[in-house]
């Protein structure tokens, strides 16, 4: 009688162990949560080891912890999560893990960024408070008269004549051929006038090096005119 009461109990034992498994493993909506205080998601995370940290600054903060090798982040999240905003929804980026330090930027982040970072700006500013505050803008932009910001950067010419952009659209790609490249991004507009087999202006300027040129643009606007791996 001993032996089986024994037996029993240990069964039922068991199935407690198993089922009590089975809810730690499943990843459970936590919708309903998203405005329950950090003390009451440790009544049932306090012994899983998910530490409430997740603050008003965690949008800026949680790549630190996300690079660490011991990061429990996929307790709670799949890499979907992850991709709203690192992918398609968001920066554009894929995840790496050399993307997890404090400095990282993404890939659209690049040297002409100064110049060219009004046009993303006003194409998808939603882009830009994932990771920027209202603040981290008017601290530069306080600093000049309203009327002046446009001429700060990148030079729009939405509303010039065409013979007048003709003159000056030379100095500005020649500054900064990637901050053409936003709106032009296969040099298909360069090609209207810039190309050997149109009769037109050289696209190769005086000391031209097809290496700067290539490099710079990603061979796309070479591409154009020229076959790959024939420049």
């Amino acid at each position: 009688m001993k032996r089986i009461v024994f037996i029993v109990a240990l069964l039922g034992f068991g199935l407690i162990c198993l089922q009590q498994r089975s809810y730690a493993d499943k990843k459970v909506s936590h919708a309903e949560y998203a405005k329950s205080p950090i003390s009451e998601c440790n009544e049932c995370h306090k012994g899983e080891g998910i530490a409430p940290n997740h603050g008003a600054d965690f949008v800026r903060e949680h790549r630190v912890l996300a690079g660490k090798a011991n990061k429990n982040c996929n307790q709670c999240h799949d890499q979907a999560w992850c991709l709203d905003c690192h992918q398609g929804g968001g920066t554009g980026d894929d995840l790496s893990k050399d993307q997890a330090g404090r400095d990282y930027k993404p890939k659209t982040h690049r040297s002409d960024w100064i110049s060219i970072h009004p046009i993303k700006s006003q194409d998808n500013p939603q882009q830009c408070y994932r990771c920027h505050d209202q603040k981290y803008c008017t601290d530069c932009h306080s600093k000049f008269p309203r009327n002046n910001l446009k001429s700060l950067g990148f030079k729009s010419h939405d509303n010039q004549l065409g013979a007048r952009w003709g003159f000056e659209h030379g100095s500005e790609a020649r500054r900064s051929l990637q901050s053409c490249q936003t709106c032009h991004s296969d040099g298909d507009v360069c090609k209207k006038c810039h190309s050997a087999k149109t009769g037109g202006v050289s696209p190769h300027p005086r000391n031209f090096k097809a290496g700067n040129y290539k490099d710079r643009s990603g061979s796309r606007t070479c591409l154009q005119c020229h076959l790959p791996g024939r420049f």
